[in-house]
């Protein structure tokens, strides 16, 4: 899995993820789960391999395109 971007919300009842990543079967997308917020990497890692798909729309409007797509110039 590849971590791409993260955005991190604070709340009264925690921290919040939302990550964009490719996955290993090359599947990309936007994840989004509470963390700990004890160890950045190991909580983008926990929210793209654990946390819940993330609308699309949703993904690029927190991030803009998409990583894939400003790499390949599409």
């Amino acid at each position: 899995m590849k971590i791409h971007r993260v955005q991190w919300f604070t709340s009264v009842r925690g921290l919040i993820g939302i990550v964009e990543a490719t996955q290993d079967d090359g599947e990309h997308g936007y994840w989004i789960a509470p963390c700990d917020g004890f160890n950045e990497v190991i909580d983008a890692n926990l929210v793209a391999a654990h946390g819940a798909r993330f609308p699309d729309a949703a993904g690029i409007a927190i991030f803009g395109l998409p990583h894939t797509e400003k790499q390949h110039g599409n």
